[in-house]
């Protein structure tokens, strides 16, 4: 089985104004890593991980990843390990800082990244690069480069969705829940509606 999952990083400092901001609700139950549709952590680093089922989270639209940003910075995944596709990006003050994809489904050594990436990516990534050389590049049978994101990420945040974190309690997630979606308490991110 493989994940499926959005997640979204920002300094625990701020954590409140993002749940508050999103239109999420904590609820005070705890659960296990990634088991309910939406949860949230405090990473021994100092951010406050929310985590979705599903690569494509509503949290992740660039219009909500803006208005976020405005206020503090911002780490965002979507992972979907079916199709091998995963993609990392850091806002801050409004703007996307840089942004990391791979999509397995344009081949193996598929990377594509834009802005300033963070300090020690080019090392990382050509790391992955080696490997995937030394298990047959576009042929082999693995995809080393699907990680150059998420490791991306995992340089700002400290949390990889696949690794055993020291320090977290896989068992002592939160499970956050929507808001009630009447007119007066509907999410300011929700433009659509």
């Amino acid at each position: 089985m493989g994940y499926s999952l959005s997640l979204l990083a920002v300094p625990a400092a701020n954590a409140a104004e993002a749940i508050q901001q999103l239109g999420f609700l904590r609820t005070g139950q705890s659960c296990e890593y990634a088991r309910e549709p939406l949860s949230s952590y405090v990473l021994p680093t100092n951010w406050f991980l929310v985590v979705a089922r599903g690569c494509d989270s509503c949290f992740l639209h660039p219009k909500i990843l803006v208005l976020l940003s405005k206020h503090f910075p911002v780490v965002a995944c979507s992972i979907e390990e079916h199709v091998m596709f995963s993609s990392a990006e850091y806002w801050a003050a409004g703007i996307q800082v840089w942004r990391a994809e791979h999509v397995g489904e344009n081949g193996p050594i598929h990377l594509k990244t834009s802005g300033a990436l963070p300090g020690g990516f080019d090392a990382m990534a050509a790391g992955h690069k080696a490997a995937q050389e030394a298990d047959g590049g576009e042929k082999a049978g693995v995809d080393h480069y699907f990680d150059i994101p998420l490791n991306a990420a995992k340089g700002v945040i400290g949390f990889k969705h696949d690794e055993d974190i020291p320090g977290v309690d896989y068992e002592g997630f939160e499970i956050l829940r929507k808001a009630s979606s009447s007119a007066d308490s509907k999410p300011w991110w929700r433009f659509w509606k």
